[in-house]
């Protein structure tokens, strides 16, 4: 008698909170009450909430977080997509991410994980666009290239309830600060001081930098060349900072004001990418001034464009590939475990080859 009434006691309490759970009154990853309020909410013992709670648990309604409490559970959790990764890229055609992408597929398929690849272009509406998808599909987690990763954050109220709803989710190409998610990225300060210091060390004391504005990896580069100018004792001038989008590319490089206001009074240009750098050297080539003779140029990603043209390009090494393994790799350890540490960061290397002058050494 004594058993059967204990078991009607704690399914009352199952009953009650699987209502709360499936009617959507409580959220998906809000936190449940502790097991004194809720012994103090139905008058029942600790023993009886306990063993509601872990039938909750046991039919997927609930999960325990070691020494945070319960919460309810995603409804993304058991569905079709718990076993898919979705994967936000700026663009669908681009070389680094194409190399993102094949790292990460390598170590999904390793373990069993598909993976569903969209792209917002680098609009923040695409890219909130892209959240919701993956939060309503019920994805396994999420790795993303923010948009516009520099500018005002207009997705974080969307970071915020990822991180409610307690999805995995993990940013590449960029840290996103205040939104909580862990990142896997290149130590692009470092990058952009090794880029300089580099360019110091061949005599040159005139060094511009073409960056771009919207991503965070643009705005931390040029921070790592000031600091390398600034430790050199060379003070930056106006004009040799020059800043673009992705959507301006090609404007920038047909502005005729740009060799007059900024690449005539230097003797060299760190650029943001390969795919500047050669652009640099293009319109440079147009104006008869030849690379690195009379200006020398970096770029930075060590693409497969640095072999392009006729003289090789120097440039900072990434390892886009194992970025992406690592990216994949620390998402399903955080799918396992969503208290283990997911941050990685990798350090820049130079790649010397032919478009840098050392203004120390006659030609």
């Amino acid at each position: 008698m004594k058993m059967k009434e204990t078991i009607s006691k704690y399914q009352i309490v199952y009953e009650e909170m699987k209502k709360e759970i499936v009617s959507g009154r409580m959220a998906q990853g809000e936190k449940m009450p502790s097991e004194l309020q809720l012994m103090e909410q139905y008058g029942f013992s600790r023993q009886t909430i306990r063993k509601a709670l872990e039938e909750l648990t046991k039919d997927g309604y609930v999960h325990k977080v070691q020494g945070s409490g319960s919460f309810v559970k995603s409804s993304r959790i058991g569905e079709k997509n718990s076993k898919t990764i979705m994967f936000i890229a700026l663009f669908a055609q681009h070389y680094f991410f194409s190399q993102y992408i094949a790292g990460v597929e390598s170590v999904l398929k390793e373990n069993d994980y598909a993976l569903n690849i969209t792209f917002s272009d680098n609009r923040p509406e695409d890219e909130a666009r892209c959240l919701e998808d993956a939060i309503e599909k019920g994805y396994a987690g999420i790795l993303l290239v923010p948009a516009r990763s520099a500018c005002i954050y207009a997705n974080l109220y969307l970071y915020k309830k990822i991180r409610q709803l307690r999805i995995p989710c993990i940013t590449l190409g960029g840290q996103l600060p205040y939104s909580g998610f862990p990142c896997v990225i290149m130590d692009d300060y470092e990058g952009g001081k090794m880029a300089a210091k580099y360019l110091i060390a061949k005599g040159h004391s005139r060094i511009a930098s073409i960056m771009n504005r919207t991503e965070c990896s643009g705005c931390m580069r040029y921070a790592g060349y000031q600091s390398a100018l600034m430790e050199a004792g060379i003070k930056e001038e106006p004009g040799w900072a020059q800043w673009y989008e992705y959507e301006t590319f090609q404007d920038f490089l047909e502005n005729e004001e740009l060799i007059g206001s900024c690449l005539s009074k230097v003797t060299a240009v760190f650029c943001f990418n390969d795919e500047m750098a050669l652009g640099i050297i293009e319109l440079l080539k147009k104006q008869g001034i030849r690379v690195p003779e009379d200006m020398s140029v970096m770029g930075y990603d060590d693409s497969y464009m640095c072999m392009f043209g006729e003289k090789k390009l120097t440039s900072i090494r990434q390892e886009p590939v194992e970025q992406g393994e690592r990216a994949a790799m620390n998402l399903l350890q955080l799918i396992k475990n969503p208290n283990s540490g997911a941050d990685t960061f990798f350090e820049p290397s130079l790649v010397e080859r032919e478009t840098v002058r050392d203004l120390q050494k006659s030609y």
